[in-house]
């Protein structure tokens, strides 16, 4: 078959697809851009932005989403060619008919076709049908009290509060802790008995999983000084040494699995990211490195609790290779997505074509979108599929598989998989397809 019939063919076969979106940002109460300004300054473009010159003091001086826009699409131009400026332009076609390329001049004109839409009644359950996606994972706060959820919205317990303490001051989480679950926190054992509280009050609100963000040099280790004193010091306000810090962190870091081992949760790990290369801009400015032991740090972890999941997904494309090698060796690890600098299509078509010839479909899931708002996530998982479909069209031509074991493997990547990884209700997803297939 003609490489060019085949891949239309594979197109045409998988882009109607359901997904399960296992990582989003996407928040309870306002899963909507609502605006398509809003969607325009995602902090994706505002870091495209910035790279061509558009000066931020002056970007975040806006005081609202429409001046914000106003100022920063007048750089679009300058980043054409970057995922994000396609990604946008392939959102104004696919879910609000926008032909015209988006310019200081057209855009507004785009906001009043988008806004309309947005403002329908019906609106998510729209998008969620045009994105071809049955089920969302959120990453929620422990504080957050998760009212409001869609029944296509699945919790997740972000716990770097707990585990990134160079990141979050110990003594805010211990107080918002103590508040959110009313128990005295003054030991390390009570901030532990804390936690547990909160993972099985997550458990009773439906989640499935826990997921953290870690650094490339994340270590674990005991030092001279037990983790309790390490605690008790912090909360004195006394200075801690980085190895003390580690201690604690290893101490927090082991908690956390085992209360995934109490409640049967997956422990999602995000690997690889640098916080503020760029100071003074947010998340405009986090950055990624290597290191040599990022992957030998979870091999303890993998071997003490095999009764654990763990779902690892990294941040480099250099890194990709090693983590197949890890799931590899561990039949309680599988590896997912592509995570933020690695969700570009041709880091996605690389990626995809090495994690099936090293690993094979059964253990790795497809794409989370990491989406801030239900809209991006349009062109996040198209361009995951048009990548998968490539790959799927090589791997046919060299002889892995037949085109009818190719489907099977996408369905798996995008549907199946997640599901049994995660341990959803697959009747619950079934049933909000029938819904989304009916709006």
């Amino acid at each position: 078959m003609k490489s060019k019939t085949l891949r239309k063919n594979l197109w045409e076969a998988i882009e109607p697809m359901w997904a399960v979106d296992f990582h989003s940002h996407i928040p309870i109460g306002h899963e909507s851009a609502g605006t398509m300004a809003r969607l325009l300054c995602y902090h994706y473009s505002e870091t495209d932005a910035m790279n061509a010159g558009m000066p931020y003091e002056e970007y975040m001086a806006q005081v609202d989403w429409e001046a914000k826009a106003r100022f920063l699409v007048p750089y679009f131009p300058l980043s054409v060619g970057t995922t994000t400026y396609a990604g946008l332009h392939e959102v104004a076609r696919g879910l609000f008919g926008f032909e015209k390329r988006i310019t200081k001049d057209t855009w507004e004109a785009l906001c009043d076709a988008a806004n309309d839409r947005m403002r329908d009644e019906g609106w998510l359950s729209t998008a969620l049908k045009a994105n071809r996606i049955a089920h969302v994972f959120g990453t929620n706060d422990p504080l957050e009290n998760l009212e409001g959820a869609k029944a296509w919205y699945q919790p997740c317990l972000r716990v770097d509060k707990f585990i990134n303490l160079e990141e979050h001051a110990l003594s805010d989480t211990v107080e918002d802790l103590s508040e959110v679950t009313g128990k005295d926190i003054a030991t390390l054992s009570d901030f532990s008995d804390a936690m547990d509280v909160r993972f099985g009050w997550f458990m009773e609100k439906g989640a499935v999983s826990i997921a953290v963000s870690l650094p490339p040099d994340f270590s674990l280790g005991a030092g001279i000084i037990s983790p309790g004193v390490v605690f008790d010091r912090i909360l004195a306000g006394d200075p801690v040494s980085t190895d003390d810090l580690h201690t604690l962190r290893t101490r927090l870091f082991y908690t956390a699995l085992d209360l995934c081992r109490k409640y049967g949760f997956v422990f999602q790990l995000m690997s690889g990211v640098v916080r503020q290369v760029h100071r003074g801009v947010g998340n405009r400015g986090d950055g990624l490195t290597m290191h040599p032991d990022m992957f030998r740090t979870f091999w303890e972890p993998l071997n003490t609790y095999p009764d654990v999941r763990f779902d690892f997904t990294v941040l480099s494309a250099a890194d990709q290779h090693q983590l197949c090698i890890l799931v590899k060796n561990f039949p309680n690890a599988v590896l997912s997505g592509m995570w933020w600098y690695c969700n570009t299509p041709s880091i996605i078509e690389t990626a995809l074509r090495m994690r099936l010839e090293l690993v094979g479909s059964y253990c790795q899931n497809g794409q989370n979108t990491d989406s801030y708002m239900i809209e991006q996530s349009y062109y996040k998982m198209r361009q995951y599929k048009r990548a998968l479909v490539r790959t799927l069209a090589t791997m046919i031509e060299d002889q892995f598989f037949t085109e009818d074991e190719a489907l099977d493997i996408a369905h798996a990547l995008l549907f199946e998989n997640p599901i049994r990884h995660f341990g959803l209700d697959r009747k619950k997803i079934e049933e909000n397809i029938r819904i989304l297939e009916s709006a």
